[in-house]
């Protein structure tokens, strides 16, 4: 039962990263990784695979929506010291 509480979390995480994702494309991937892991939830509620593999997947899905969000931050950044440090051109 634990795992449909799991799917029903990145259900819920999925649909607030879908409303994020109209404003800016920042959240697009993290919609598509949490809808793919409520499928992925749902296949191990049905067919179970080993523990193993499971606990394996959702350690490098999480270490990829990790990476993917200090990237994002890190883009962020460059962007708004660029811009803090481009000169101001005179308007003719």
């Amino acid at each position: 039962m634990l795992i449909y509480a799991y799917a029903a979390i990145d259900a819920a995480i999925a649909v607030h990263f879908l409303r994020a994702s109209r404003v800016c494309w920042f959240p697009t991937p993290l919609f598509g990784l949490h809808a793919s892991l409520v499928g992925y939830h749902l296949y191990t509620a049905y067919i179970g695979p080993s523990p193993f593999l499971v606990q394996a997947f959702l350690n490098r899905a999480f270490e990829a929506e990790l990476f993917y969000v200090s990237a994002c931050a890190a883009y962020r950044i460059c962007v708004r010291y660029e811009a803090r440090t481009r000169p101001i051109k005179a308007h003719r």
